[in-house]
């Protein structure tokens, strides 16, 4: 298998700056940058050189966490609304059914995240109760001391 010429650092540095800044292989090469170097030498190099091409992001707020989960009659309720809307509807485009298959695919995964989150709570206060009976034996441990 022929293999091209050993990359520069000179143009390592120039693939990293143009994939920082968002551009796909194919606009990197079309750029002229790198003159030398084709389209798939670029293309395999962003890959192996664990060189990731970036697209610009947009700023997300952060998501505050619900201060209620909700229950599984909730979702499950949620969930019939959605279908029923699904079934209704005369004419369904490709969006929709998206939309639909997001809600559905939601609400079948939210069982078992929900199990784990309440085992997760339980957990979490009996790890409290602990600590706070580890912390009276030592506070009555030291008055015995004394």
């Amino acid at each position: 298998m022929a293999r091209g010429k050993p990359w520069t650092d000179e143009e390592i540095k120039v693939l990293r700056e143009l994939a920082e800044q968002g551009l796909s292989a194919q606009e990197i090469y079309e750029s002229g940058k790198l003159p030398d170097r084709t389209y798939e030498a670029i293309r395999k190099q962003l890959n192996l050189g664990s060189i990731v091409a970036t697209k610009q992001t947009a700023i997300v707020e952060t998501i505050e966490p619900a201060k209620d989960a909700l229950s599984m009659e909730q979702v499950v309720k949620l969930f019939s609304t959605a279908f029923k809307q699904i079934c209704e509807l005369q004419q369904v485009d490709k969006l929709t059914l998206e939309r639909f298959r997001i809600i559905f695919q939601a609400a079948k995964d939210y069982g078992p995240l929900l199990s784990s989150f309440q085992r997760w709570e339980k957990i979490e206060k009996q790890i409290e109760e602990l600590a706070a009976a580890v912390e009276e034996l030592q506070a009555a441990k030291g008055a015995k001391k004394v």
